[in-house]
């Protein structure tokens, strides 16, 4: 007798049936010629394939990185597809419904496993998979009946044409799976990892042996997939452990709320506008970093929120000796790279004035325009003093890229290399715990909304003693602090004779 849970789960299938068939009308007109064509393009399409067939998930135009899914993965077999895009961003539609379809309708797909974090959890991913090889009327029209009456439930199901689905629990073995002759050749990991396993490492690394000893294994040899949808919100979820091992090819695919540029990945969705991600933002706090920006952190406890305070800026003429603009450059432009992080900081008394920050993973050459645009903002009101931490090997490096953008702007850049033997990183960065604690450093109120000043804070609040976020911002900004200290010590002693009137033909 099926008891009262298990009977809305059915009455809940039957419902996504019918949605299904009813927002997949066909034209009962069509020519063979006509339809045949139209499948054979529709087949060569991945975006256009999604939206014929799945109506009623594509509620807003594909995203870039969405329109790349068949040139970056499917035509890339035998490899392990770490997926990190924002929560929201329809990975498990993608990787759980349109691409293991796609696959099927073109001879590709010899099976399907989804591995979760339970069975239960596991065969209620691939509902939408079953639901529409059911009921959806544009896939039965141009492919044939697909439901095998007798081999149809939940978590484990096969199609007419002998391609079955499995649902695994990670504390089952998927090794062995097969249908007949046919191993299944593609596998999706979701939602494999829970809050208490993630704070214990070894039990982590239980969920990478997991899919690596148990999952993987169980894939055809000859033609595999394996996709792991889950964005990089913690430092023990299976994709960060994955990616962080060095002897594991995989190929990550990271996708932020925002880009580089601060603006919206998925501007075409209006759940994703720019105002929609605001209201996000101030409403989700660390989650939005975690969740959204693929930054795995656990709130650091030598920075606090409360004393991250914010000021209106005085003009720049009335802060004490010159402004400071520091430098933390990095030594590559890759995605695992450090930020390349200026900070710009102004000295009124006992205070520091954070004016701007930025940081991108970038090359040297925005790096130093971003140092030019700065000296523009600047102009004649006060005086910049642009300081490099380098040592031998950071200047070769960019010292020949600032050449080069001197060139280009007419004027060499003012910087200064600060070539001072630093003491542990995480212990500078923690001496300006007091200064916070006093509220003596202070953001620009007119500069909160952009992001460099979030980057910043978002570093201060990780960092803790052996966190593996960045930390480069932070780092800039001690830098800059230390530098405004020493020079305005010197600047007090000394006579002032005049202010220093900026030229545009210039020398370092």
């Amino acid at each position: 007798m099926l008891k009262p849970a298990d009977k809305k789960i059915i009455k809940n299938f039957e419902e996504l049936v019918d949605i299904i068939n009813g927002s997949t009308p066909i034209d009962l007109y069509e020519t063979k010629a006509d339809k045949h064509k139209r499948i054979k393009n529709l087949l060569t399409n991945y975006e256009a394939f999604c939206n014929y067939y799945f109506p009623e998930y594509c509620f807003a135009p594909f995203a870039w990185f969405q329109k790349k899914v068949q040139r970056d993965v499917i035509t890339k077999p035998n490899n392990i597809f770490l997926e990190q895009w924002s929560r929201g961003f329809a990975k498990s539609t993608h990787y759980g419904l349109f691409l293991p379809l796609f696959l099927k309708f073109n001879n590709e797909l010899t099976g399907f496993i989804v591995g979760s974090i339970n069975q239960d959890m596991a065969g209620e991913k691939l509902e939408d998979i079953r639901a529409n090889l059911q009921g959806n009327q544009r896939i039965i029209n141009d492919f044939g009946e697909q439901m095998s009456y007798g081999a149809w439930e939940k978590g484990l199901f096969k199609t007419k044409d002998d391609v079955a689905f499995y649902g695994y629990g990670k504390d089952q073995s998927p090794r062995g799976t097969r249908f007949k002759w046919k191993r299944p050749n593609v596998a999706l990991v979701d939602d494999l990892n829970d809050a208490r396993q993630l704070k214990n490492l070894d039990l982590a690394k239980e969920d990478k042996r997991w899919v690596m000893s148990e999952l993987k294994p169980a894939l055809w040899t000859r033609k595999w997939w394996l996709f792991v949808a889950q964005n990089k919100f913690h430092d023990n979820a299976v994709t960060t452990l994955l990616e962080e091992d060095e002897e594991i090819k995989t190929i990550v695919h990271k996708v932020n709320i925002r880009n580089e540029k601060g603006k919206s990945n998925w501007i075409e969705n209006p759940d994703f506008s720019e105002a929609a991600i605001k209201v996000l933002e101030e409403t989700e706090g660390a989650e939005f970093i975690r969740e959204r920006m693929n930054t795995p952190f656990e709130e650091g406890s030598i920075f606090k929120n409360e004393w991250l305070k914010y000021t209106k800026p005085l003009p720049l003429k009335e802060y004490d000796g010159v402004l400071i603009h520091y430098l933390d450059p990095s030594y590559k432009s890759t995605d695992k790279s450090d930020y390349k992080a200026w900070v710009l900081i102004g000295k009124k008394g006992l205070e520091y004035h954070v004016l701007k920050a930025w940081g991108e993973k970038t090359d040297s050459k925005a790096m130093w325009e971003y140092a030019y645009d700065i000296d523009e903002w600047v102009g004649d009101e006060q005086t910049v003093n642009h300081s490099m931490e380098a040592n031998f090997i950071q200047e070769e490096i960019h010292s020949k890229e600032l050449d080069r953008v001197a060139l280009e702007k007419g004027y060499m850049l003012r910087c200064h290399y600060d070539h001072r033997k630093k003491a542990d990183k995480f212990e500078r960065i923690q001496t300006m715990q007091p200064l916070f604690k006093r509220g003596l450093i202070l953001f620009n109120e007119d500069e909160k909304a952009e992001l460099g000043m979030k980057l910043l804070k978002t570093q201060l609040l990780a960092i803790e003693k052996g966190s593996r976020i960045n930390d480069d911002l932070p780092d800039a900004l001690e830098g800059a602090i230390w530098m405004a200290d020493r020079y305005n010590q010197r600047r007090s002693t000394a006579t002032r004779t005049g202010k220093y009137k900026k030229k545009n033909q210039r020398s370092i």
